[in-house]
């Protein structure tokens, strides 16, 4: 079969009405470098706005610091803006549904917003399903901040135009990952078992547990 055309959604895509602009706090101010990341200027120029829907034991430094880990392995050069949602599976359904015709849970959706192609700023949007992180983290023994940090790379080089359609490309987008995580502490060891060596689903929704 054909690969699926891309679509985009925007963030657009899971922001419900909010009372007031403190409702995304992300979304308006810098990140002190301190909070942000590895201490490289690129991480003064970050906005991340993260929604929460599901509890999950990272907090938004933690994801920031992930999200800086991605662009800097990458090579993007600042600003940068995105959003990162952690879900419920049911939401990763519906938005798989919704935007790509696929009526099934996802670990991983990315929605480019145009990004470094066009030269804006804002990145898109990453929509990760926690209770299927955390069971995949369990199921390969890698744990949970490997297998989120995993995901959120992943989303993040998606949104820089990354892909795995062909063997190359898969094996460029995978040792950005690699390096990415490795930034942040969460490099692959010897002994873990693995997941899936490749997503099951193409760009813009992937399966991707971490390998």
């Amino acid at each position: 079969m054909p690969p699926e055309p891309r679509r985009r959604a925007g963030n657009i895509a899971w922001r419900r009405p909010k009372a007031g602009p403190g409702a995304f706090p992300f979304a308006s101010r810098r990140l002190r470098p301190e909070n942000a990341g590895l201490g490289s200027p690129s991480s003064r120029e970050l906005h991340l706005d993260v929604v929460r829907e599901e509890p999950l034991g990272f907090d938004d430094a933690w994801v920031a610091r992930v999200v800086t880990a991605a662009l800097a392995a990458a090579g993007h050069r600042p600003p940068a803006t995105l959003t990162v949602l952690f879900a419920s599976d049911d939401h990763l359904r519906d938005l798989n549904r919704t935007f790509r015709g696929l009526d099934k849970a996802t670990d991983v959706l990315s929605f480019e917003a145009g990004g470094p192609a066009t030269g804006a700023a804002y990145l898109g949007d990453v929509a990760i399903s926690v209770p299927r992180a955390l069971e995949q983290g369990e199921r390969h023994g890698h744990g949970a901040a490997r297998e989120v940090g995993y995901l959120l790379v992943h989303g993040v080089l998606h949104l820089l135009g990354h892909d795995h359609e062909a063997d190359a490309d898969q094996a460029a987008m995978r040792a950005v990952e690699e390096a990415a995580l490795a930034r942040v502490g969460l490099a692959r060891l010897d002994d873990q078992a693995s997941g899936p060596a490749t997503p099951e689903v193409a760009n813009p929704g992937d399966e991707a547990s971490a390998p």
